[in-house]
């Protein structure tokens, strides 16, 4: 397959994933979320594994074993710090949308997809803090 078709084989699946996020939905309330941290590469399927997940405002945390995403949002548009133990290992900016309980992002230049999960309601002493 060359690369045009990839590409919009690509493009479409995106503007599919992302169409059924067209009705944005309301975002979780600020605090502490056990949650699912879900990837998937071009056109494969999803990969999700558990995750602590921080909401504060526009500010977002997410902890899979020793990596965080530290996530920016802000009018559809998103920053991303990727961060294993004190290394800065990637920094990206894409686009992201709620559809409550998920905020899902994409990572343009490597064609990855992220869902975060969050649970129902906030859990643990950090529930209402904020990020910064």
């Amino acid at each position: 397959m060359n690369r045009t078709v990839a590409r919009r084989i690509f493009a479409i699946t995106l503007a599919v994933l992302l169409a059924g996020c067209s009705t944005v939905q309301r975002v979780p309330a600020d605090g502490l979320y056990a949650g699912e941290l879900c990837t998937a590469v071009g056109t494969g399927p999803l990969n999700c594994g558990a995750a602590d997940v921080y909401l504060a405002r526009d500010r977002a945390k997410v902890r899979v074993s020793d990596l965080v995403y530290d996530l920016t949002m802000d009018q559809g548009q998103i920053e991303v710090t990727l961060v294993h133990g004190r290394t800065l290992v990637d920094v990206w900016s894409g686009s992201f949308v709620w559809q409550h309980p998920y905020l899902r992002f994409i990572d343009p230049e490597r064609r990855t997809f992220y869902r975060v999960r969050f649970a129902d309601t906030p859990q643990g002493p950090m529930s209402g803090q904020r990020a910064d």
